[in-house]
C-alpha cells in the first residue's frame, strides 16, 4: 500500500508542475495541416482492445500508423498499419524507475526536413516517457499532442492536462474522447466495444452443445480479482444444468487447484492456452462470462453477458463502456452496477469501496478490495443466479 501511495503522491506532483509547463491552452498547430497520424499504443492487449473503437473511427479519416511492441502488434495489425517499438510494456515500479532515469537525459532531436507523420498522439502520456523521447530524438513527426507529463510538457506542441486514468473517475473512453476534440478539433462518436467474431476461430476440441457459462478464475495474484476458492464456491453453489467452461488466463497456473476445490461434474477445462480468436469463438457461444477485471476480459465481455469484478483497479474507469447509464445498487459491504449495452446484453461489475484505489497491481498483505468481494460470496452468488435465471428465462420466451 505504502508503495502505491508514493507512486500517486510522485504522480499528483507531477501533475501541478505539469501544469506549469504547458505551451498553452489550444494547440500550436493548425488542424487543417494534420493528415498521417502515428499513435503510441505499445501497452498492454486489453489497453489497446478499449481504445480500439476511436482508432478504427480516426482511421477512416486520417492516414493512421499505430506504434506496436511485440507484445500486441499480432492483435492490432489485424485493424492498422503497425510499426513494432518496443518488446512490451513495464510494470508501473518499472515506469517509476525509467522516468527518474529520463530525469538525467538530455534529449536532442535528429535534424530533418522531410517528417514521416504530421502529429504523434501520445496516449500513454508520462507511463511510457522513454517511448515517447526515442520518437521525438528521431523526430519522426512534425508535431506532439499528449497527456500530461510533468516538465516533458514542454517537448509538446499540445498538452491534455491531465492523465488518461489517474485522479480521474470517467470512463476512459469518455477522457481519450476529450483528448482527441482538443488535439484535432474532431468528435469522436464512442461505441461499444469492437466485434471480434469476424476473427473468431473454432478451437481444436472444443464442441460443446447447450448451454454453457465461461468463468475465469484468474486475477487474485495481480489484486485483480477474488480468489480460486472463491470461483470454485460459486460453481458449486450456482444452480445451472449447463456446463461451466473454466478458464485460467496467464498459462493455467490456477487449473489444478480448480479440479480439486470444485465437486461438480458438469465442468470442462481449457487445459490448452489459447489464442484471442480462439477464446472470442468460445465466449460468443456462451451465455454468461464471469471474471476479474483484465485485458482478456475486456476482449471477452463484450461479445456476451458479463460479470465483473474490480479489486485493486478504479472501476468507473475501466468498466465497459455503454451509452446506456449504470444504475448502481449497494448490498452488504460491495456495490453492484448494471447497464444493458446496444446489443441488448448486460454488464454488471461488483466491487468493494475502498480509499486506496488504483493500486497498480502492487497490492497490500489484506486487499480490502478483495477480501470484502470474498467475505460477500452470498450476496454475490445470489446476484449471479438471479442474472443467470433471467438470460434463461428470456431465452425460453423468445
Amino acid at each position: 500500500m505504502f508503495s502505491s501511495f508514493l507512486i500517486k503522491l510522485l504522480a499528483g506532483i507531477n501533475l501541478l508542475i505539469g501544469l506549469a509547463f504547458r505551451k498553452g491552452l489550444k494547440p500550436a498547430y493548425s488542424f487543417c495541416e494534420i493528415k498521417s497520424i502515428l499513435v503510441k499504443r505499445t501497452d498492454r492487449l486489453g489497453d489497446a482492445y478499449f481504445v480500439l473503437p476511436l482508432l478504427r473511427q480516426l482511421a477512416r479519416d486520417y492516414d493512421l500508423t499505430v506504434l506496436t511492441s511485440r507484445y500486441n502488434d499480432f492483435f492490432l495489425r489485424e485493424f492498422f498499419k503497425t510499426k513494432v517499438f518496443c518488446e512490451g510494456p513495464l510494470n508501473m515500479v518499472g515506469c517509476v524507475k525509467m522516468i527518474f532515469k529520463t530525469l538525467f537525459l538530455r534529449i536532442r532531436r535528429k535534424k530533418t526536413e522531410h517528417y514521416q507523420y504530421d502529429l504523434f498522439l501520445d496516449l500513454n502520456g508520462i507511463r511510457e516517457l522513454d517511448i515517447f523521447n526515442k520518437v521525438y530524438q528521431q523526430n519522426l513527426c512534425k508535431y506532439y499532442a499528449g497527456f500530461n507529463m510533468g516538465i516533458w510538457n514542454l517537448l509538446l506542441d499540445y498538452c491534455y492536462p491531465w492523465y488518461p486514468a489517474l485522479f480521474r473517475r470517467k470512463n476512459l473512453l469518455e477522457v481519450y474522447g476529450e483528448f482527441l476534440k482538443k488535439s484535432l478539433g474532431i468528435e469522436v462518436g464512442i461505441s461499444f466495444g469492437t466485434d471480434l467474431s469476424i476473427r473468431a476461430k473454432a478451437p481444436d476440441g472444443f464442441s460443446l452443445k447447450g448451454d454453457f457459462i465461461l468463468v475465469n478464475i484468474a486475477g487474485r495474484g495481480k489484486f485483480r480479482g477474488p480468489s480460486v476458492r472463491f470461483y470454485a464456491e460459486l460453481i458449486n453453489a450456482l444452480d445451472f444444468s449447463g456446463v461451466f467452461v473454466v478458464l485460467d488466463e496467464l498459462g493455467n497456473p490456477n487449473l489444478e487447484k480448480a479440479k480439486m476445490l470444485v465437486r461438480k461434474d458438469n465442468v470442462f477445462y481449457l487445459t490448452r492456452t489459447l489464442s484471442i480468436w480462439e477464446l472470442s469463438y468460445v465466449v460468443a457461444k456462451s451465455k454468461l462470462y464471469i471474471g476479474a477485471d483484465s485485458g482478456i476480459t475486456h476482449i471477452l465481455q463484450h461479445h456476451t453477458n458479463a460479470i465483473i469484478f474490480f479489486g485493486g483497479v478504479e472501476p468507473q474507469v475501466w468498466r465497459p463502456y455503454s451509452q446506456n447509464p449504470y444504475l448502481k445498487k449497494r448490498r452488504g459491504c460491495i456495490w453492484i452496477e448494471e447497464t444493458s449495452t446496444d446489443q441488448d446484453r448486460f454488464k454488471k461489475i461488483i466491487y468493494t469501496p475502498v480509499w486506496c484505489r488504483p493500486c497498480f497491481d502492487i497490492g497490500c498483505r489484506k486487499p480490502r478490495c478483495i477480501l470484502g468481494l470474498e467475505k460477500n460470496e452470498k450476496i454475490i452468488l445470489q446476484e449471479i443466479q438471479k442474472s443467470l435465471n433471467d438470460i434463461l428465462s428470456s431465452r425460453l420466451n423468445s
